[in-house]
C-alpha cells in the first residue's frame, strides 16, 4: 500500500474508532469528513460499515496482543501484563466494546478470539516452562473469567471489582 493510502486508510480507522467510542450514530458517509478524507476513499478502503467496524475491532486486539509479545520482560510478567492491560483495555473502552460487539461479524469476533487465545497461551506456556503458573488452567479458562468482566458494565463498582479479579484471575494461576 503506498505510504498516502496508509495515511488515509489509518485516519478513517482513527475516526471511526472514535465515533464508536463515543457511541455516535453518523451516516456512513460522514466518516469520511471526519478523517478528512473523500467519500469515495472511504469506500476505497471501507465498502460497509460493518468492514470498517472490523478493521477497528482488528486493530485493539492486535495492539492488545502485540504489547503481549515484549519477551524481554519474564514471562510471568508478560502474563500479568497481558492480563492487566486486557482488563484495563476493557475498563476504559466498555463503549467501544459494545460499539464493535453489535456491529462486527461474528466470524471476525472468533477471528479475534483466537488471536488473543492464542497470544494467552503462549504467554501462559511461557510461564508454566518456567515455574512461575499452574499447568492446569487453560488460556481458555482464563479468557472466560476475562470475558466476564465485559458482562457486568452495569455495576457501579465495576472499573475497580474488575482490577481486583484480575488479581485474583492473575494469583489463581500462580504456581504454589
Amino acid at each position: 500500500m503506498r505510504a498516502d493510502a496508509r495515511r488515509n486508510r489509518d485516519a478513517i480507522i482513527a475516526a471511526a474508532r472514535d465515533v464508536f467510542e463515543r457511541d455516535e450514530h453518523l451516516r456512513f458517509d460522514d466518516f469520511a469528513e471526519r478523517a478528512g478524507v473523500g467519500v469515495g476513499t472511504l469506500y476505497r478502503h471501507f465498502p460497509t460499515r460493518e468492514a470498517l467496524a472490523a478493521a477497528v475491532y482488528q486493530g485493539e486486539v492486535e495492539t492488545l496482543c502485540d504489547q503481549a509479545r515484549d519477551s524481554t520482560r519474564p514471562a510471568d510478567e508478560s502474563l500479568s501484563a497481558f492480563v492487566h492491560a486486557f482488563v484495563d483495555h476493557v475498563v476504559e473502552h466498555a463503549a467501544l466494546a459494545r460499539t464493535l460487539a453489535a456491529v462486527v461479524d461474528p466470524a471476525t469476533q472468533a477471528d479475534g478470539g483466537g488471536e488473543l487465545e492464542r497470544t494467552l497461551t503462549d504467554l501462559m506456556d511461557r510461564a508454566v516452562a518456567d515455574g512461575a503458573v499452574r499447568d492446569d488452567v487453560t488460556a481458555g479458562a482464563v479468557l472466560v473469567a476475562l470475558h466476564g468482566i465485559g458482562s457486568a458494565t452495569d455495576r457501579p463498582e465495576w472499573a475497580s471489582e474488575a482490577r481486583v479479579l484480575a488479581d485474583v484471575v492473575l494469583r489463581g494461576l500462580a504456581a504454589s
